[in-house]
């Protein structure tokens, strides 16, 4: 038993951090929290597997009913992950899974790349620091960000398995670094904005220190990290125009209306469950997270100037804090000339947003002093010292505002609570040609003008279709937004269809005669493109892994 403990401690303290901060979620029914659209994401995704539209794009509930192109351009690998929980344990559970997964994967991700910089028992105190900071609490129990929450989870994988790879040329950390990278950039677009600038740099830095003699690998790794996401990441960024993304960045959503002050994110430590609107809501970095930045500072110019400090940790450290004063900068209004000049970034939404960067960096500078003590027994001591602090002020802030402890996935997905979720967020993807719907979609299609009988309608994730008698020519509008590519047929064949109608809905002009109607989504040569990419991407891949010992690649 004393050996198993001293083999596993670390994954034994893993765990209680984990439990710690997420024990709401394993209790019976549901919570309150802003983005309450996890159900219905996953209901809509599980359409999708059952229609075998993979990769998903369209749904065909949201919308108000309309459908849209959710997951052509919204985070899509959390809800391919909740969709597949779903078959066995439900919505509602399955969403929580979706909220637990990033904090266990969190914790063991940081661990991982904090060991790898400074040691087992920095690993530790950077685990810890990361998942007890206030702003993974407000991601979780406040925002309900859970494709926010996997990025910040998966990119310390990515950052570990570049380094790991810099330093070791194995099969093991090429895979790594391609999944990782992958996983990342399916997971959330604003954590890809913030974070691939940083993880190109990271690998720069590292191969000019590290000088590898098999630098190319890192090369290819990336390349087929992003390949592997192209299926998701090549329609999200080129065919944005095909929706009208300015409901994204206006309003209250604008970027000019969400910088923080310092005294927001360094001293107060005000919790609420409101919103950004009313101000009632905490952007703090966390207590002791800051502090052990500000100690670092100076323990780190005078370990330069007498040369007191092991070169490999210094020069991590130096990067970490570059990172971490540039993100404090970016929350604050004296940057908004680098918000109006890089255009991309208005689809963050939310300076504070760079708070994931913030405590990424705050929590392995955390790190690094345990590193500077000379012996384990001070190291065990400090490590002690923080990990005690950080629970003490922050464990307070891991809970939900209300719990529904009898709320079940018949209620959820019916009545009004199926139809806030059908209107929520409705103007996110509306398809340029669409309108604003101002109430739910008919379930049949509409006889527009004419006179024609209208049965058998179905209405998949990915295909509709419906009979008709049409005893005078007929105008027929299907409850169905217009988007590239919907296809119509009309008794077998390609038929012409139109959107000039008061919502920019699928709608068909027929003559007399008796008809089956059937409307395909098919894909854009984009799509297709960004499919194939993603195909071979995976093929060389597997190459690479069963070739690459066999050609002495890899060591």
């Amino acid at each position: 038993m004393k050996k198993l403990f001293l083999d596993y401690w670390v994954f034994l303290l893993l765990a209680v951090f984990v439990a710690i901060i997420s024990w709401p979620l394993f209790q019976r029914g549901y919570f309150s929290h802003h983005d309450d659209l996890q159900v219905m994401r996953i209901y809509e995704m599980r359409r999708c597997l059952t229609d075998l539209q993979i990769p998903c794009r369209w749904v065909p509930d949201m919308g108000y009913g309309n459908g849209f192109p959710l997951f052509n351009y919204y985070s899509a690998l959390p809800y391919y992950i909740g969709a597949l929980f779903s078959f066995l344990v439900g919505y509602i559970w399955a969403a929580k899974i979706l909220f637990f997964i990033p904090l266990a994967l969190g914790g063991i991700s940081i661990f991982l790349l904090g060991k790898e910089l400074f040691g087992k028992i920095a690993g530790i105190v950077v685990a810890g620091l990361f998942l007890l900071a206030p702003y993974r609490a407000l991601e979780l129990y406040v925002r309900g960000a859970v494709a926010e929450s996997f990025g910040l989870a998966i990119v310390p994988l990515v950052f570990y398995f570049i380094l790991k790879l810099i330093r070791q040329a194995t099969l093991k950390n090429f895979l790594g670094v391609s999944i990782s990278l992958a996983a990342f950039l399916i997971s959330h677009n604003i954590m890809t904005l913030f974070f691939v600038p940083i993880i190109f740099l990271w690998s720069v830095y590292f191969l000019y220190l590290e000088r590898p003699k098999k630098a190319w690998l890192l090369f290819i790794s990336l390349a087929l990290g992003f390949g592997l996401a192209s299926f998701f990441i090549l329609p999200a960024f080129f065919e944005k125009l095909l929706v009208q993304s300015e409901a994204l960045k206006s309003m209250d959503l604008n970027y000019r209306a969400n910088y923080v002050s310092l005294n927001q994110i360094f001293l107060d430590r005000h919790w609420g469950y409101g919103t950004m609107i009313n101000d009632n809501i905490s952007f703090q970095i966390g207590w002791p997270h800051w502090w052990l930045v500000a100690i670092t500072i100076p323990l780190l110019g005078v370990g330069l100037v007498f040369r007191k400090l092991k070169f490999r940790q210094v020069r991590s450290a130096l990067f970490l804090l570059v990172v971490f004063v540039a993100s404090v900068f970016m929350t604050h209004n004296r940057s908004a000339f680098i918000w109006e000049r890089i255009s991309i970034l208005e689809y963050a939404q939310f300076p504070w947003r760079f708070l994931s960067l913030i405590i990424f960096s705050a929590s392995l500078i955390g790190g690094f002093l345990i590193a500077l003590l000379k012996n384990n027994k001070q190291r065990y001591f400090l490590a002690l010292v923080i990990i005690c602090t950080t629970l003490l002020l922050n464990w307070s802030y891991f809970i939900p505002e209300k719990f529904y402890p009898n709320l079940t996935d018949q209620e959820k997905l019916s009545g009004r609570l199926w139809e806030d979720q059908q209107k929520a967020a409705i103007l996110d993807y509306l398809p340029k040609t669409a309108y604003e719907p101002r109430e739910k979609a008919p379930s049949n299609p509409m006889l527009i003008s004419g006179n024609a009988e209208i049965s058998a309608f179905s209405n998949y994730s990915n295909r509709w279709s419906f009979e008709t008698t049409v005893k005078k020519p007929s105008t027929i509008e299907l409850p169905v937004f217009d988007f590239p590519n919907w296809q119509v047929k009309v008794n077998g064949k390609n038929y012409p269809h139109s959107n000039q109608n008061y919502l920019g809905r699928i709608s068909i002009n027929l003559p007399e005669g008796m008809y089956k109607v059937e409307g395909y989504f098919h894909n854009t040569p984009i799509r297709t493109l960004a499919n194939i990419v993603s195909l071979v991407s995976l093929c060389l891949l597997i190459i690479m892994s069963i070739y690459g010992k066999s050609k002495k690649i890899f060591i």
